[in-house]
């Protein structure tokens, strides 16, 4: 093995095996064939007395890589404990990492963990869980989490001992798998772990381990069906955790996790167990665990129908329990029930509620944290009504809760702190009036989230708009938004996690982006005028297109130029008067502020100098002058002598 080199491997990989075949094989070599070298690792793999080929198998793999692998064979011991502290008194490495012998690992998954547990002095680090074949595995891998701890984060929500952990720390406390427990005998092992730990990292960006679904059912959580054992767990683990923790929300968020994850899989089960006399034994035996551990603020936390039940299993209420499980059983999309709000808190129309005969307290019902906004919506549109608006077609409602709701959607800026609320009459009509939603004005330009805020009887939900909105249309709408002399441009889109967003950008003068300029010449019937023509396009009503020509000293000529509303087309004719006057064109929009914009006339690069004779001895010129930093058309127009006149002819 590794350690026959000199050096200690970095992590030692533990296996108890009990009649895992055909997945022992693959199981194995994941851990063979780690990036992390086989200098840096060593297997330990424990046969635990099966009785199909599985012994036969690991010490081929022994044969095989006998640097690598070191198989132990022993009786029966009935379950994975034994194995795995045999396995753990013998382990060399820096760390070890507990490894079913039906599940496998990601190819660079132990040398991730073991980067992350030097890189950040922690002693116990959790690699993303993949199930296979249909096996669920947890949710709770959302993030890198660099350093961590059972309080601030969720990593107490699974207790599976597939880990990294430092050999160091579980030697030092002397932690092993104990045999107290028919079934979960690893959640003591990973909670005095986590407890102990100075740190827990996090590896959520790779798949590190793949949990197998087998087609014998042979995995052990699948096997056990005896209501007693699950009812030891709990029995077991309740006052451990109080043992170690002390009273407060620091427990309560441990024992919750117990009572969500452990206490259900008993509940689901104790219905369909034949002899009443067996359903009050488990109440009866569940019943001082909630007298002690079970408090008012260990039950706020829980969800209501979870809540529910604890409520009828501490009181030893079990045909209230069996008919409770009967309405739990039916699958959540077909399952009907009214959400009342009263004085600011939601509260569900479980079984019993408000019956005279149970009296059971409206605290139990409350359903105020889980209160949700139901979104249907299909599609969102640009409209004009006759101001822009965008309507987000479809409803938003409070769910369950058959109440008046108050509506307003809100719009936040994403970078920043400002906020825009838009009341509107129903939550079956969704629109965000684009010329006036800033207080009045168009929004700013910038990212803004859509939020629908929905309120019944002094309480108020907020949701972004568009989640859980299954026939959305993702498709990007686009509109541009005449505000006056400005266009602005929005975009609203549907983000990765189905969630509406505005982009708006900032305002840009009309003309520039309205107006097309395709010539600037001199009149072949009148070289004393300058025509320009172009197009205009989108002209609404009372707006007027101007050219104005400005000179040194502010003196204006301004000329009404004609807009063919069809085509956009259009040509002006300007006279000239003695002096330098700059070429610009302005919108003129009634009522907008500023009320014109303007946009200079570039200069040609081809316009020449233009020459007219007035009566029989005046001459005179135009001519455009050098382009300065403005790019603004510049005509000097003026007398020429008359000596100069004739010269030139």
């Amino acid at each position: 093995m590794s350690t026959q080199s000199g050096h200690l491997p970095d992590v030692s990989v533990i296996i108890a095996a009990y009649n895992a075949m055909p997945y022992l094989t693959k199981s194995v070599t994941s851990a063979l064939e780690q990036s992390i070298g086989r200098e840096r690792l060593e297997i330990i793999a424990v046969n635990d007395g099966s009785t199909d080929t599985t012994g036969a198998e690991l010490d081929r793999l022994a044969r095989k890589n006998p640097d690598t692998l070191r198989v132990l064979h022993q009786e029966n011991s009935g379950g994975p404990a034994l194995p795995r502290n045999r396995a753990l008194d013998i382990a060399k490495g820096r760390y070890v990492f507990i490894l079913d012998a039906d599940d496998y690992l990601g190819p660079e998954a132990l040398e991730r963990m073991v980067a992350a547990a030097d890189t950040n002095g922690t002693d116990v680090v959790l690699g993303k869980t993949i199930g296979v074949g249909g096996r669920k595995s947890p949710t709770m891998y959302k993030k890198n989490e660099a350093k961590t701890d059972v309080f601030s984060s969720e990593v107490y929500r699974t207790l599976n001992p597939m880990k990294l952990y430092r050999r160091e720390l579980l030697d030092r406390h002397g932690i092993r798998f104990g045999y107290e427990l028919r079934v979960c005998e690893d959640q003591p092992f990973v909670m005095l772990a986590y407890l102990r730990a100075s740190g827990i990292s996090v590896v959520a960006d790779y798949d590190c381990v793949y949990w197998s679904y087998r087609d014998d059912g042979g995995n052990i959580t699948r096997t056990i069906q005896d209501l007693d054992s699950r009812v030891e767990v709990l029995q077991y683990m309740l006052p451990l955790v109080a043992k170690e923790v002390p009273a407060g929300p620091g427990r309560d968020l441990l024992l919750q996790r117990h009572l969500e994850i452990d206490l259900p899989w008993i509940l689901r089960r104790i219905r369909h167990v034949q002899r009443r006399e067996d359903q009050e034994k488990v109440l009866a035996d569940l019943r001082p665990l909630f007298d002690t551990y079970y408090t008012d603020a260990l039950a706020a936390r829980l969800p209501a129908m979870l809540r529910l039940q604890c409520h009828l299993v501490q009181h030893g209420m079990l045909d209230e329990l069996l008919t409770v499980r009967r309405f739990n059983e039916v699958p959540a999309a077909e399952r009907v029930f009214d959400v009342t709000i009263e004085d600011g808190r939601a509260y569900a129309h479980y079984p019993y509620f408000r019956d005279d005969a149970v009296k059971i307290p409206d605290r139990v019902y409350d359903y105020t944290a889980q209160l949700s906004i139901r979104q249907d919506l299909t599609r969102i549109r640009p409209a004009e009504e006759p101001d822009p608006v965008l309507i987000i077609e479809g409803s938003a409602r409070l769910h369950r809760v058959p109440q008046d709701q108050e509506a307003a959607l809100v719009l936040r800026e994403r970078d920043g702190s400002d906020e825009h609320r838009l009341p509107i009459d129903s939550p079956d009509d969704l629109r965000i009036p684009l010329r006036t939603a800033a207080d009045g004005r168009p929004l700013p330009a910038g990212t803004w989230d859509v939020f629908v805020s929905l309120t019944a009887a002094g309480h108020t939900e907020e949701a972004r708009l568009g989640s859980r909105s299954e026939d959305l249309d993702t498709s990007a709408v686009d509109h541009e938004l005449r505000d006056g002399t400005q266009l602005r441009s929005v975009r609203a889109y549907v983000t990765s996690r189905g969630n509406l967003t505005l982009k708006t950008g900032a305002p840009v003068s009309r003309l520039k982006r309205e107006l097309r300029a395709d010539a600037a010449r001199w009149s072949s019937e009148d070289p004393s005028r300058l025509l320009l023509s172009g197009t205009l396009r989108d002209l609404g009503a009372g707006e007027r297109l101007l050219l104005r020509l400005t000179n040194a000293v502010g003196s204006r000529q301004e000329y009404t130029t004609d807009v063919d509303p069809a085509t956009g087309r259009f040509e002006q004719a300007v006279p000239l008067a003695a002096g330098e006057w700059r070429v610009h064109w302005l919108l003129d929009v009634p009522g907008a502020t500023p009320r014109r914009a303007t946009r200079a006339v570039e200069v040609p690069r081809d316009l020449p100098v233009t020459q007219w004779r007035r009566r029989l001895v005046q001459f005179w010129y135009a001519k455009p002058l050098p382009a300065a930093k403005t790019k603004t058309l510049t005509l000097r127009v003026g007398r020429k002598s008359l000596l100069k006149a004739l010269l030139r002819k």
